[in-house]
């Protein structure tokens, strides 16, 4: 009785979240054809925070020139793209090596929607995708302890798949 309770709140809780798949906006020196798997919750309505990188969009500025003496005056430098939708709450990108072996290049939820299960959910739906047996899934440099969790965490759920990636926190 219990879990078919836990069962029906699950779906109710994640019935507004779809998946979005598209080319990532973001330049990656590792490969050309990095993808994008977004994580759109309907309920969400606020927008990002106007400081949160990769959901709100970001003009840096030069300060200095291509000598390192101080500009006169400050001048549009990189622009940083955000995400196309507010409902967007975390995404993953990620390229293909071959046929048999993805690697994840960056992973990211929304700095006000941490602790909500948005980056178990993505990446779930990532492996749900993805992953075969034989296959292998890179995490890259991993740089935060959340994201070695969730590593771990898969190569326990897919034992048929090689979960690699080194820690770096």
């Amino acid at each position: 009785m219990k879990s078919l309770l836990h069962e029906y709140i699950k779906l109710v809780l994640t019935e507004s979240v779809t998946y979005r798949e598209l080319d990532s906006p973001l330049p990656y020196r590792r490969a050309s054809n990095v993808k994008r798997l977004a994580l759109c919750d309907s309920s969400v309505t606020e927008p990002p925070n106007k400081h949160d990188a990769y959901f709100a969009e970001i003009q840096k500025w030069d300060r200095y020139g291509k000598s390192g003496r101080p500009l006169k005056k400050k001048r549009k430098g990189e622009l940083i793209p955000g995400v196309s939708a507010v409902c967007i709450a975390g995404f993953l990108d990620f390229h293909s090596y071959g046929s048999d072996m993805y690697y994840i290049d960056y992973m990211k939820t929304r700095t006000d929607m941490r602790g909500k299960g948005y980056a178990t959910q993505l990446i779930d739906e990532f492996f749900k995708r993805y992953a075969k047996p034989g296959m292998t899934i890179h995490f890259g440099k991993m740089m935060r302890e959340e994201i070695g969790y969730l590593k771990d965490k898969m190569a326990e759920k897919y034992p048929g798949v090689n979960v690699i990636g080194s820690r770096d926190f």
